[in-house]
């Protein structure tokens, strides 16, 4: 299937025209005066999400076009096609089902391929559903560490962190990636080889970080005295050779056509069901299949087209800034988020909740602007006014605030009293925010 790049098609050059002409001028002041529905207008909800876009820098013709941007680029046919199990990973030949991982087992499907790889799926998730519980329910771990790097890692060490509060399996969960030894040094030296579980995630079984930190582990559990690497160590692979080879005998195998990000429904997803439990994993996957109604068609404009679309808040704003909330993350975790922010072409950086040790860390890392907004008592009140000064701006950020200064202090008379009336409430929130 062919497909035309976006940068491509008249909607681009429309898009560029209408940013020249109304966009970059847009004050969100007057946009809230003159529409008194703009909250609802530029509000999308799906299930157990809310997206309150109205503080972006958009309008109607802004959506408008943007929405005809991806019709032109082709992204209904390629969604279509995905789910068809059509070959849309060109580089590799293969299916991108990642659809599959989240789809109930009862669920109508078209075709005998999709039933078999559905049937294939359920019956490794079973398995999972079964030794996660069991991992659960053995006092002797405490510890759980997966090695892994990419997909392997990324995904189920975000959803760990970000789900921490439905963890209640007294396990405690590391992750390690970095092919550098120190990484594994710092996580061997919390655990005990008595009472840890290795989970080693590399489909292949031959990624040379991963298996470089793998078999780096199992010198350390066998110097520490440890014998019975059947029961400490678990594979998530679809080598079962390799694993078997290297002493594993538990193994959770996934498909030629899921990787990367989306491997977090798969059996890499595997830490995260021993931290919040089979039952909160499955409500996990159902989280997801529920989202499906929202990409079923481009004019639902539902949150996951408007957010690939670039135009969520956690997203990265029209102004080319990034936010990194530093609320629960570890400062290796920020560190590396910011290194790899700035390596994506970010051109300023805004550290919310970030103590000013770290912050300052971050600062001289990186060769790009940054604004640390600290975690003292106000720090809630400082996020919600960097965010929506974010939307306020006509311009670039300031390009003089690698340092940290006070957000009132770069703030004009006008948007403090602005911001300081949206903490205070005079904007409602969506009653169903949270449900």
């Amino acid at each position: 299937m062919a497909r035309t790049r976006c940068d491509r098609t008249p909607a681009w050059a429309h898009l560029q025209a209408a940013y020249a002409a109304t966009g970059q001028k847009l004050d969100l002041r007057e946009a809230f005066a003159q529409d008194a529905k703009r909250f609802e207008r530029f509000s999308q909800s799906a299930p157990f999400v809310f997206a309150d876009l109205s503080k972006n820098r958009i309008d109607a013709t802004t959506e408008a076009l943007l929405l005809e941007l991806a019709r032109q680029s082709g992204v209904a046919e390629h969604r279509d096609a995905m789910f068809a199990g059509e070959k849309i990973n060109h580089t590799e030949g293969r299916e991108v089902w990642h659809v599959l991982l989240r789809t109930p087992p009862a669920a109508t499907h078209d075709g005998s391929h999709r039933a078999t790889e559905l049937a294939k799926v359920h019956a490794t998730l079973n398995d999972m559903l079964a030794y996660a519980e069991s991992v659960r329910a053995d006092a002797a771990i405490t510890d759980v560490v997966n090695i892994g790097i990419g997909g392997s890692d990324l995904g189920p060490q975000m959803a760990v962190l970000a789900l921490d509060a439905f963890a209640n399996s007294g396990k405690r969960v590391h992750f390690v990636s970095n092919v550098d030894g120190h990484e594994l040094a710092a996580t061997l030296k919390k655990v005990k080889v008595e009472s840890t579980l290795f989970l080693i995630a590399s489909k292949t079984f031959t990624t040379i970080e991963t298996m470089t930190n793998a078999h780096s582990a199992k010198a350390w559990f066998a110097a520490q005295g440890g014998t019975d690497t059947a029961r400490h160590f678990a594979a998530l692979t679809t080598n079962v050779a390799a694993a078997n080879a290297f002493g594993i005998t538990t193994t959770f195998g996934f498909w030629d056509w899921v990787g990367g990000r989306y491997s977090i429904w798969s059996a890499i997803g595997l830490p995260l069901m021993i931290a919040i439990g089979p039952e909160r994993f499955i409500n996990f996957l159902e989280g997801g299949h529920a989202m499906l109604p929202q990409i079923e068609t481009l004019a639902n404009a539902g949150v996951p087209v408007i957010g690939h679309l670039g135009l969520t808040p956690q997203s990265v704003n029209l102004l080319g800034g990034y936010r990194v909330q530093g609320r629960g993350e570890s400062g290796e975790i920020l560190m590396r988020d910011a290194k790899s922010m700035e390596a994506c072409g970010a051109s300023a950086l805004v550290l919310e909740a970030v103590p000013a040790d770290l912050a300052a860390r971050v600062t001289e890392m990186l060769s790009i602007p940054t604004i640390g907004i600290g975690a003292g008592s106000d720090t809630d009140a400082q996020v919600i006014v960097w965010q929506d000064l974010l939307g306020m701006s006509a311009g670039p950020l300031p390009r003089f605030v690698k340092k940290y200064a006070d957000l009132r202090s770069i703030m004009s008379d006008g948007v403090q009293q602005w911001a300081a009336e949206v903490v205070s409430g005079a904007y409602p929130a969506p009653e169903h925010a949270y449900a």
